[in-house]
């Protein structure tokens, strides 16, 4: 029985050491890998030469009508007052003022701090529906298609009183930095057309929730034999 023991320990002994190998010894052979996993793939490094591409390089161009990291906002958007039109690759600022958080210390500002024009709301408007109409829907009422189909619970009604009581900071925010299964949308729109997003945003709301009475006289007479 010792024998036994202590032939079945060496030969244990010799095969973690065959596995592990000699402490310090060096090899030209590549080492033994147990679980590879995907440590070795077929692939090109970025910034790498290639023999394969013809232009000898292994990152390719963007394909032609792409985004690529960098873009700019469109002319148009851009003569609607949008001036930090660098789109960064976090998304999320460094300067900690209002227009970049939507908060003022450590509370959430009101107010859209661009200028509001009917260019920012048709940009807001085409933002929100790429974006923010597939959950929410197109009047974000929260009867997107996603809700339609998967009937999220988290998924939010922004006609809802809650939502319309919130500062436009907080809901710049939450469109920066995501909430519950909402993910953030900071890496990927732009500062300003957050900011349009929530302008167009108000703009649904103040539809949804119109009163006759919030309008001029002259506006009224016009609506009123229509209301009828």
């Amino acid at each position: 029985m010792l024998r036994t023991f202590f032939a079945l320990l060496f030969l244990g002994a010799a095969t973690v050491v065959f596995l592990a190998g000699f402490r310090g010894s060096k090899s030209t052979l590549p080492p033994v890998e147990i679980f590879p996993d995907m440590d070795h793939q077929p692939k090109f490094q970025p910034q790498h030469t290639s023999n394969f591409f013809p232009d000898g390089r292994a990152a390719r161009k963007p394909v032609d009508g792409t985004v690529p990291i960098g873009y700019t906002l469109p002319g148009r958007f851009l003569q609607a007052g949008a001036r930090n039109t660098v789109f960064d690759t976090t998304g999320f600022a460094s300067v900690n003022d209002y227009r970049n958080t939507g908060r003022i210390g450590e509370n959430y500002g009101d107010g859209i701090p661009v200028e509001l024009t009917p260019e920012l709301l048709t940009r807001g408007q085409e933002r929100f529906n790429i974006n923010c109409a597939v959950c929410h829907g197109l009047v974000a009422d929260g009867k997107g298609v996603v809700q339609k189909l998967a009937n999220w619970a988290t998924v939010a009604n922004l006609q809802d009183d809650r939502i319309l009581q919130q500062p436009d900071g907080q809901i710049f925010n939450t469109i920066t930095h995501g909430k519950n299964t909402m993910g953030a949308y900071g890496p990927n729109i732009a500062l300003e057309d957050r900011w349009a997003i929530v302008a167009y945003l108000r703009a649904l709301q103040k539809s949804q929730h119109f009163k006759l009475a919030d309008l001029p006289p002259d506006k009224q007479k016009e609506l009123q034999p229509a209301a009828k």
